[in-house]
């Protein structure tokens, strides 16, 4: 008689995915933005792409530390810890953004930082689409 081994209750593979597109989006919006508004807007871009970005991170590395776990409760916990970390890190980083920036372009850093989050959630979506 054999055992079957358990099964993860989250997979971390598409966090990894849509990380490496943030990550992708992060240099074309800075290209882009120093293509169509010069060096400073470029940096604005940057930072609010990255500001994304790193929280993303932040959540997916927290939030999936267990990944393999069959504990339900951990995951969630993990989960929730992971999201407040993301929200506390994404404010102490548009915080220093606005400190120790002078020539920050809001509109930038915005339209950047809100298109990252765009695919946040439009990855997620898209691989539902196309899984059986």
């Amino acid at each position: 008689m054999s055992v079957s081994k358990p099964q993860p209750l989250v997979d971390f593979k598409p966090a990894k995915l849509q990380l490496r597109w943030q990550c992708r989006l992060w240099a074309a919006i800075f290209l882009i933005a120093y293509l169509l508004a010069g060096k400073h807007a470029a940096l604005s871009a940057l930072a609010g792409a990255g500001i994304a970005v790193v929280g993303q991170a932040y959540f997916v590395f927290r939030a999936f530390r267990h990944a393999g776990a069959t504990s339900a409760q951990q995951i969630v916990k993990n989960f929730y810890r992971g999201e407040a970390g993301k929200f506390v890190l994404t404010a102490l980083l548009f915080a220093a953004v606005f400190i120790g920036f002078n020539e920050v372009d809001a509109r930038w850093l915005f339209a950047s930082f809100v298109l990252e989050q765009l695919v946040a959630w439009i990855v997620p979506l898209t691989m539902r689409a196309t899984q059986p």
